[in-house]
């Protein structure tokens, strides 16, 4: 059963996921509409930077659920984590205030956008043909080199030397913050 907004909550609702280019897809997409639960009613105090801590302290409450999501995915997609060696995402980096595609300058006055560019490796042991499970785990993902460290590790153990067995899944999310 879905539930459905009442006008109330729906007027409270200050914070909202961009659409289009500006919506990350996928895996990512996934993460970022959880994510999106959490922060909706965040407003916009006219102060960019208190703003932005605000929704990253929100972002690191939610890193543990943000992992599960992953996780959980990754485990469906590929029928089991046993060909997988394992799994990275940049979760510990936040939102950065949106300064590349211009749209704070549009009404800076009543809203701010805050972006994140999601990272997210998936290692392959060498017994797994990656490629082909890539589309079942995600479509957007493309098969390369993994590029992670220590810090970005959420499952297994973290080995370069995949290669190209490695599944990158990237994407940016854009969020909008209305001071209404």
């Amino acid at each position: 059963m879905k539930t459905i907004p009442t006008f109330e909550q729906f007027l409270n609702e200050k914070s909202y996921r961009m659409t289009g280019v500006y919506a990350a897809k996928g895996l990512v997409g996934k993460v970022m509409q959880a994510f999106r639960q959490e922060i909706k009613t965040i407003k916009y105090e006219g102060i960019n930077v208190v703003t932005q801590e605000e929704v990253n302290k929100e972002w690191a409450k939610f890193e543990d659920t943000a992992k599960k999501i992953i996780l959980d995915h990754v485990e469906k997609g590929a029928g089991g984590m046993d060909g997988i060696l394992f799994v990275t995402a940049n979760l510990f980096n936040g939102f950065a205030i949106d300064e590349v595609n211009g749209l704070n300058d549009l009404d800076p006055e009543n809203t701010l956008y805050l972006s994140y560019e999601v990272v997210i490796n998936v290692g392959f042991m060498d017994d797994v043909n990656g490629s082909k499970l890539k589309r079942k785990i995600d479509k957007t993902g493309m098969m390369n080199s993994p590029l992670a460290g220590k810090r970005d590790l959420i499952y297994g153990e973290y080995d370069a030397s995949v290669n190209n067995n490695n599944l990158e899944i990237r994407d940016n999310e854009y969020i909008q913050i209305d001071r209404k």
